[in-house]
């Protein structure tokens, strides 16, 4: 098997994201372009995502034989997809749910029911991932030795805990902390539909007796199951890009947020910030530790060396110029949340085109090679974490 110096200890960390997932997938072309990576030269061995992060992953565990590939295959599954193969946009299937809405909302205490579970129907969601991932892979590529483990985030609904589903051999550790479990699974349709359902939009998705949603509402330590499955270097993308003062000083001229630009701030907050949080805390403890005298007790611990990429602009912004072509049914959503710049940052979220997915895609190229040195000094010329002091 023709692996990459040290990928035993490599792991990919992808977020949450919607439509922004197609980011990740072209970070990973440029990835592959950088590693000049070919045939079986899988570079990680560990995967760990979260929402449409889960998703990449899963797809990436199951072709981790030609990781150059499957890299391939999710570009092009990216760059053609459309917003009817994630939910449905029909008028009579958006009228009913709206009627649903305003039925529980007005008479929910008459009538001692709320049936209403989500804003989207993604149904069509399913059956795309279904078709598109053969599940079956994944055990063959764990059982094979290509892959150590797949670990897919999600959050339980009735006790607001964090789950990460954990696909990997007999011999391989599961963990416990507060608010948040691992569990063994055979990964599935329903574990990646689980991490993607972005509350209130998509609607949450029951395994065995529990209800779970995404899995970047509780996950404030996105990198944790990739070092617990143990990685000691880790390529995490997310999908966010920190805005700077004369943005925010554009938006607090617009006057107060819309309901609109309070939901984009909300997922932003919830789904997106704690991997760039996460990051910033391995760099310090490894601070810490290169700083400690060999015989103090921090000695003991390796450090994890993580890069990090993100976009070099602001996706909502993106979103913004290619918002006409989103169906009208979801237009009309949310134009009632807010106008169009105030909404831009959650459109940017469902906006399952392709034109907004192939400007994402070829942003996500042109980032990873922004960072080609870090890159190749990750997964090319990669000296075990335990020799580097």
């Amino acid at each position: 098997m023709d692996r990459l110096p040290g990928a035993d200890q490599n792991a990919l960390v992808l977020s949450a994201g919607g439509a922004r997932g197609a980011y990740q997938a072209g970070v990973l072309r440029g990835v592959v372009e950088i590693g000049k990576l070919s045939g079986q030269r899988c570079p990680f061995s560990i995967f760990a995502g979260t929402s449409a992060g889960a998703l990449n992953c899963a797809a990436l565990t199951a072709f981790a034989d030609d990781f150059a590939g499957a890299v391939t295959k999710l570009v092009e599954l990216w760059s053609s997809v459309t917003t009817s193969q994630i939910f449905r946009v029909d008028l009579r299937s958006y009228g009913a749910i709206g009627l649903r809405w305003v039925r529980d909302l007005s008479l929910g205490g008459l009538m001692r029911a709320n049936r209403v579970q989500s804003l989207l129907d993604t149904s069509p969601l399913r059956a795309l991932i279904q078709t598109e991932l053969p599940f079956a892979r994944i055990g063959e590529m764990i059982d094979a030795g290509q892959v150590k483990a797949l670990a897919v985030s999600a959050t339980n609904m009735h006790t607001a805990n964090g789950v990460t589903f954990v696909q990997a051999g007999p011999s391989l550790k599961l963990w416990q902390r507060p608010l948040w479990v691992s569990e063994r699974a055979t990964i599935g349709a329903d574990h990646v539909l689980a991490s993607g359902a972005i509350p209130i939009f998509f609607p949450a998705v029951r395994i065995g007796e529990r209800y779970f949603s995404d899995g970047g509402i509780r996950n404030t330590a996105p990198l944790r199951p990739a070092i617990q499955l143990g990685a000691r270097r880790i390529l995490a993308v997310g999908v966010r890009r920190e805005k700077g003062a004369a943005e925010e000083a554009r938006h607090r001229a617009a006057g107060p947020p819309s309901i609109g630009q309070v939901a984009g701030v909300l997922v932003n907050t919830v789904l997106l910030d704690a991997i760039e949080i996460d990051v910033e805390r391995i760099e310090r403890v490894n601070r810490f530790i290169a700083a400690s005298p060999t015989d103090a007790p921090a000695a003991a611990f390796s450090p994890i060396d993580a890069v990090w990429i993100s976009p070099s602009v602001d996706l909502g912004e993106l979103a913004a110029s290619h918002v006409h072509r989103i169906p009208r049914t979801v237009r009309h959503l949310l134009h009632g949340l807010g106008s169009e710049e105030s909404t831009s940052a959650l459109a940017s979220y469902l906006m399952f085109v392709p034109d907004y997915c192939r400007a994402l895609i070829a942003l996500g190229q042109a980032d990873a090679w922004r960072q080609r040195d870090r890159i190749e000094a990750l997964l090319v010329d990669a000296t075990p974490a335990e020799q580097v002091r």
